[in-house]
């Protein structure tokens, strides 16, 4: 980043000079065209702020990049109405469906919550991500006005739903009663 800064003040500093020499400001009051020296000074800062600009979003990009990478391996990716039918519907054990955008800012700050909740529940509860960029036909039948949006289904039926970034432990409560209400109970011999 500090490269790009660097590159960025230099670039805006020459720039800046050859504006100053070059062009002509009868009043004197032009920042660039005034003198080589004032069309320097101004020009470095438009540089840097330039550069920050892009450095800042090159991070952000690589950031992300990182977490995609670590993404659980248990969870299930929908991109068709036929997937959401087989994996989400058709579930056999709790599913939790996470209605996502790639552009979404709190989308993806939850993408590693739901990919630590994919590998606490693997064999428990299905945990599914559906992308809303390659299936926005999915929105509409749920009702999807604000995402992230986590729908909770059991036996192909919506039965919780939490809008809006929220705790991992609210992810889990809904989890938990719904892998506790599948599972036989014990009689007292």
């Amino acid at each position: 980043m500090m490269l790009k800064v660097i590159i960025g003040v230099a670039v805006g500093v020459a720039l800046g000079a050859v504006m100053g020499h070059f062009g002509k400001c009868s009043s004197g009051g032009c920042p660039l065209t005034a003198n080589p020296y004032r069309g320097a000074i101004y020009g470095g800062m438009m540089g840097a702020l330039f550069a920050f600009s892009f450095a800042g979003t090159s991070q952000s990009v690589k950031a992300d990049a990182g977490g995609a990478a670590a993404e659980s391996t248990a969870i299930v990716h929908i991109n068709n109405a036929a997937d959401f039918e087989e994996h989400v519907i058709n579930a056999t054990m709790p599913c939790l469906a996470d209605f996502y955008s790639d552009s979404c800012g709190p989308c993806r700050r939850l993408a590693p919550v739901i990919a630590k909740l994919a590998d606490k529940y693997d064999g428990q509860a299905v945990i599914c991500k559906v992308s809303l960029d390659a299936a926005p036909g999915l929105s509409a039948p749920y009702g999807i006005r604000g995402i992230p949006a986590v729908l909770f289904f059991d036996g192909g039926k919506e039965v919780e739903r939490v809008v809006g970034l929220r705790p991992q432990a609210a992810y889990e409560k809904v989890l938990d009663g719904m892998i506790s209400k599948q599972q036989p109970v014990k009689q007292a011999e």
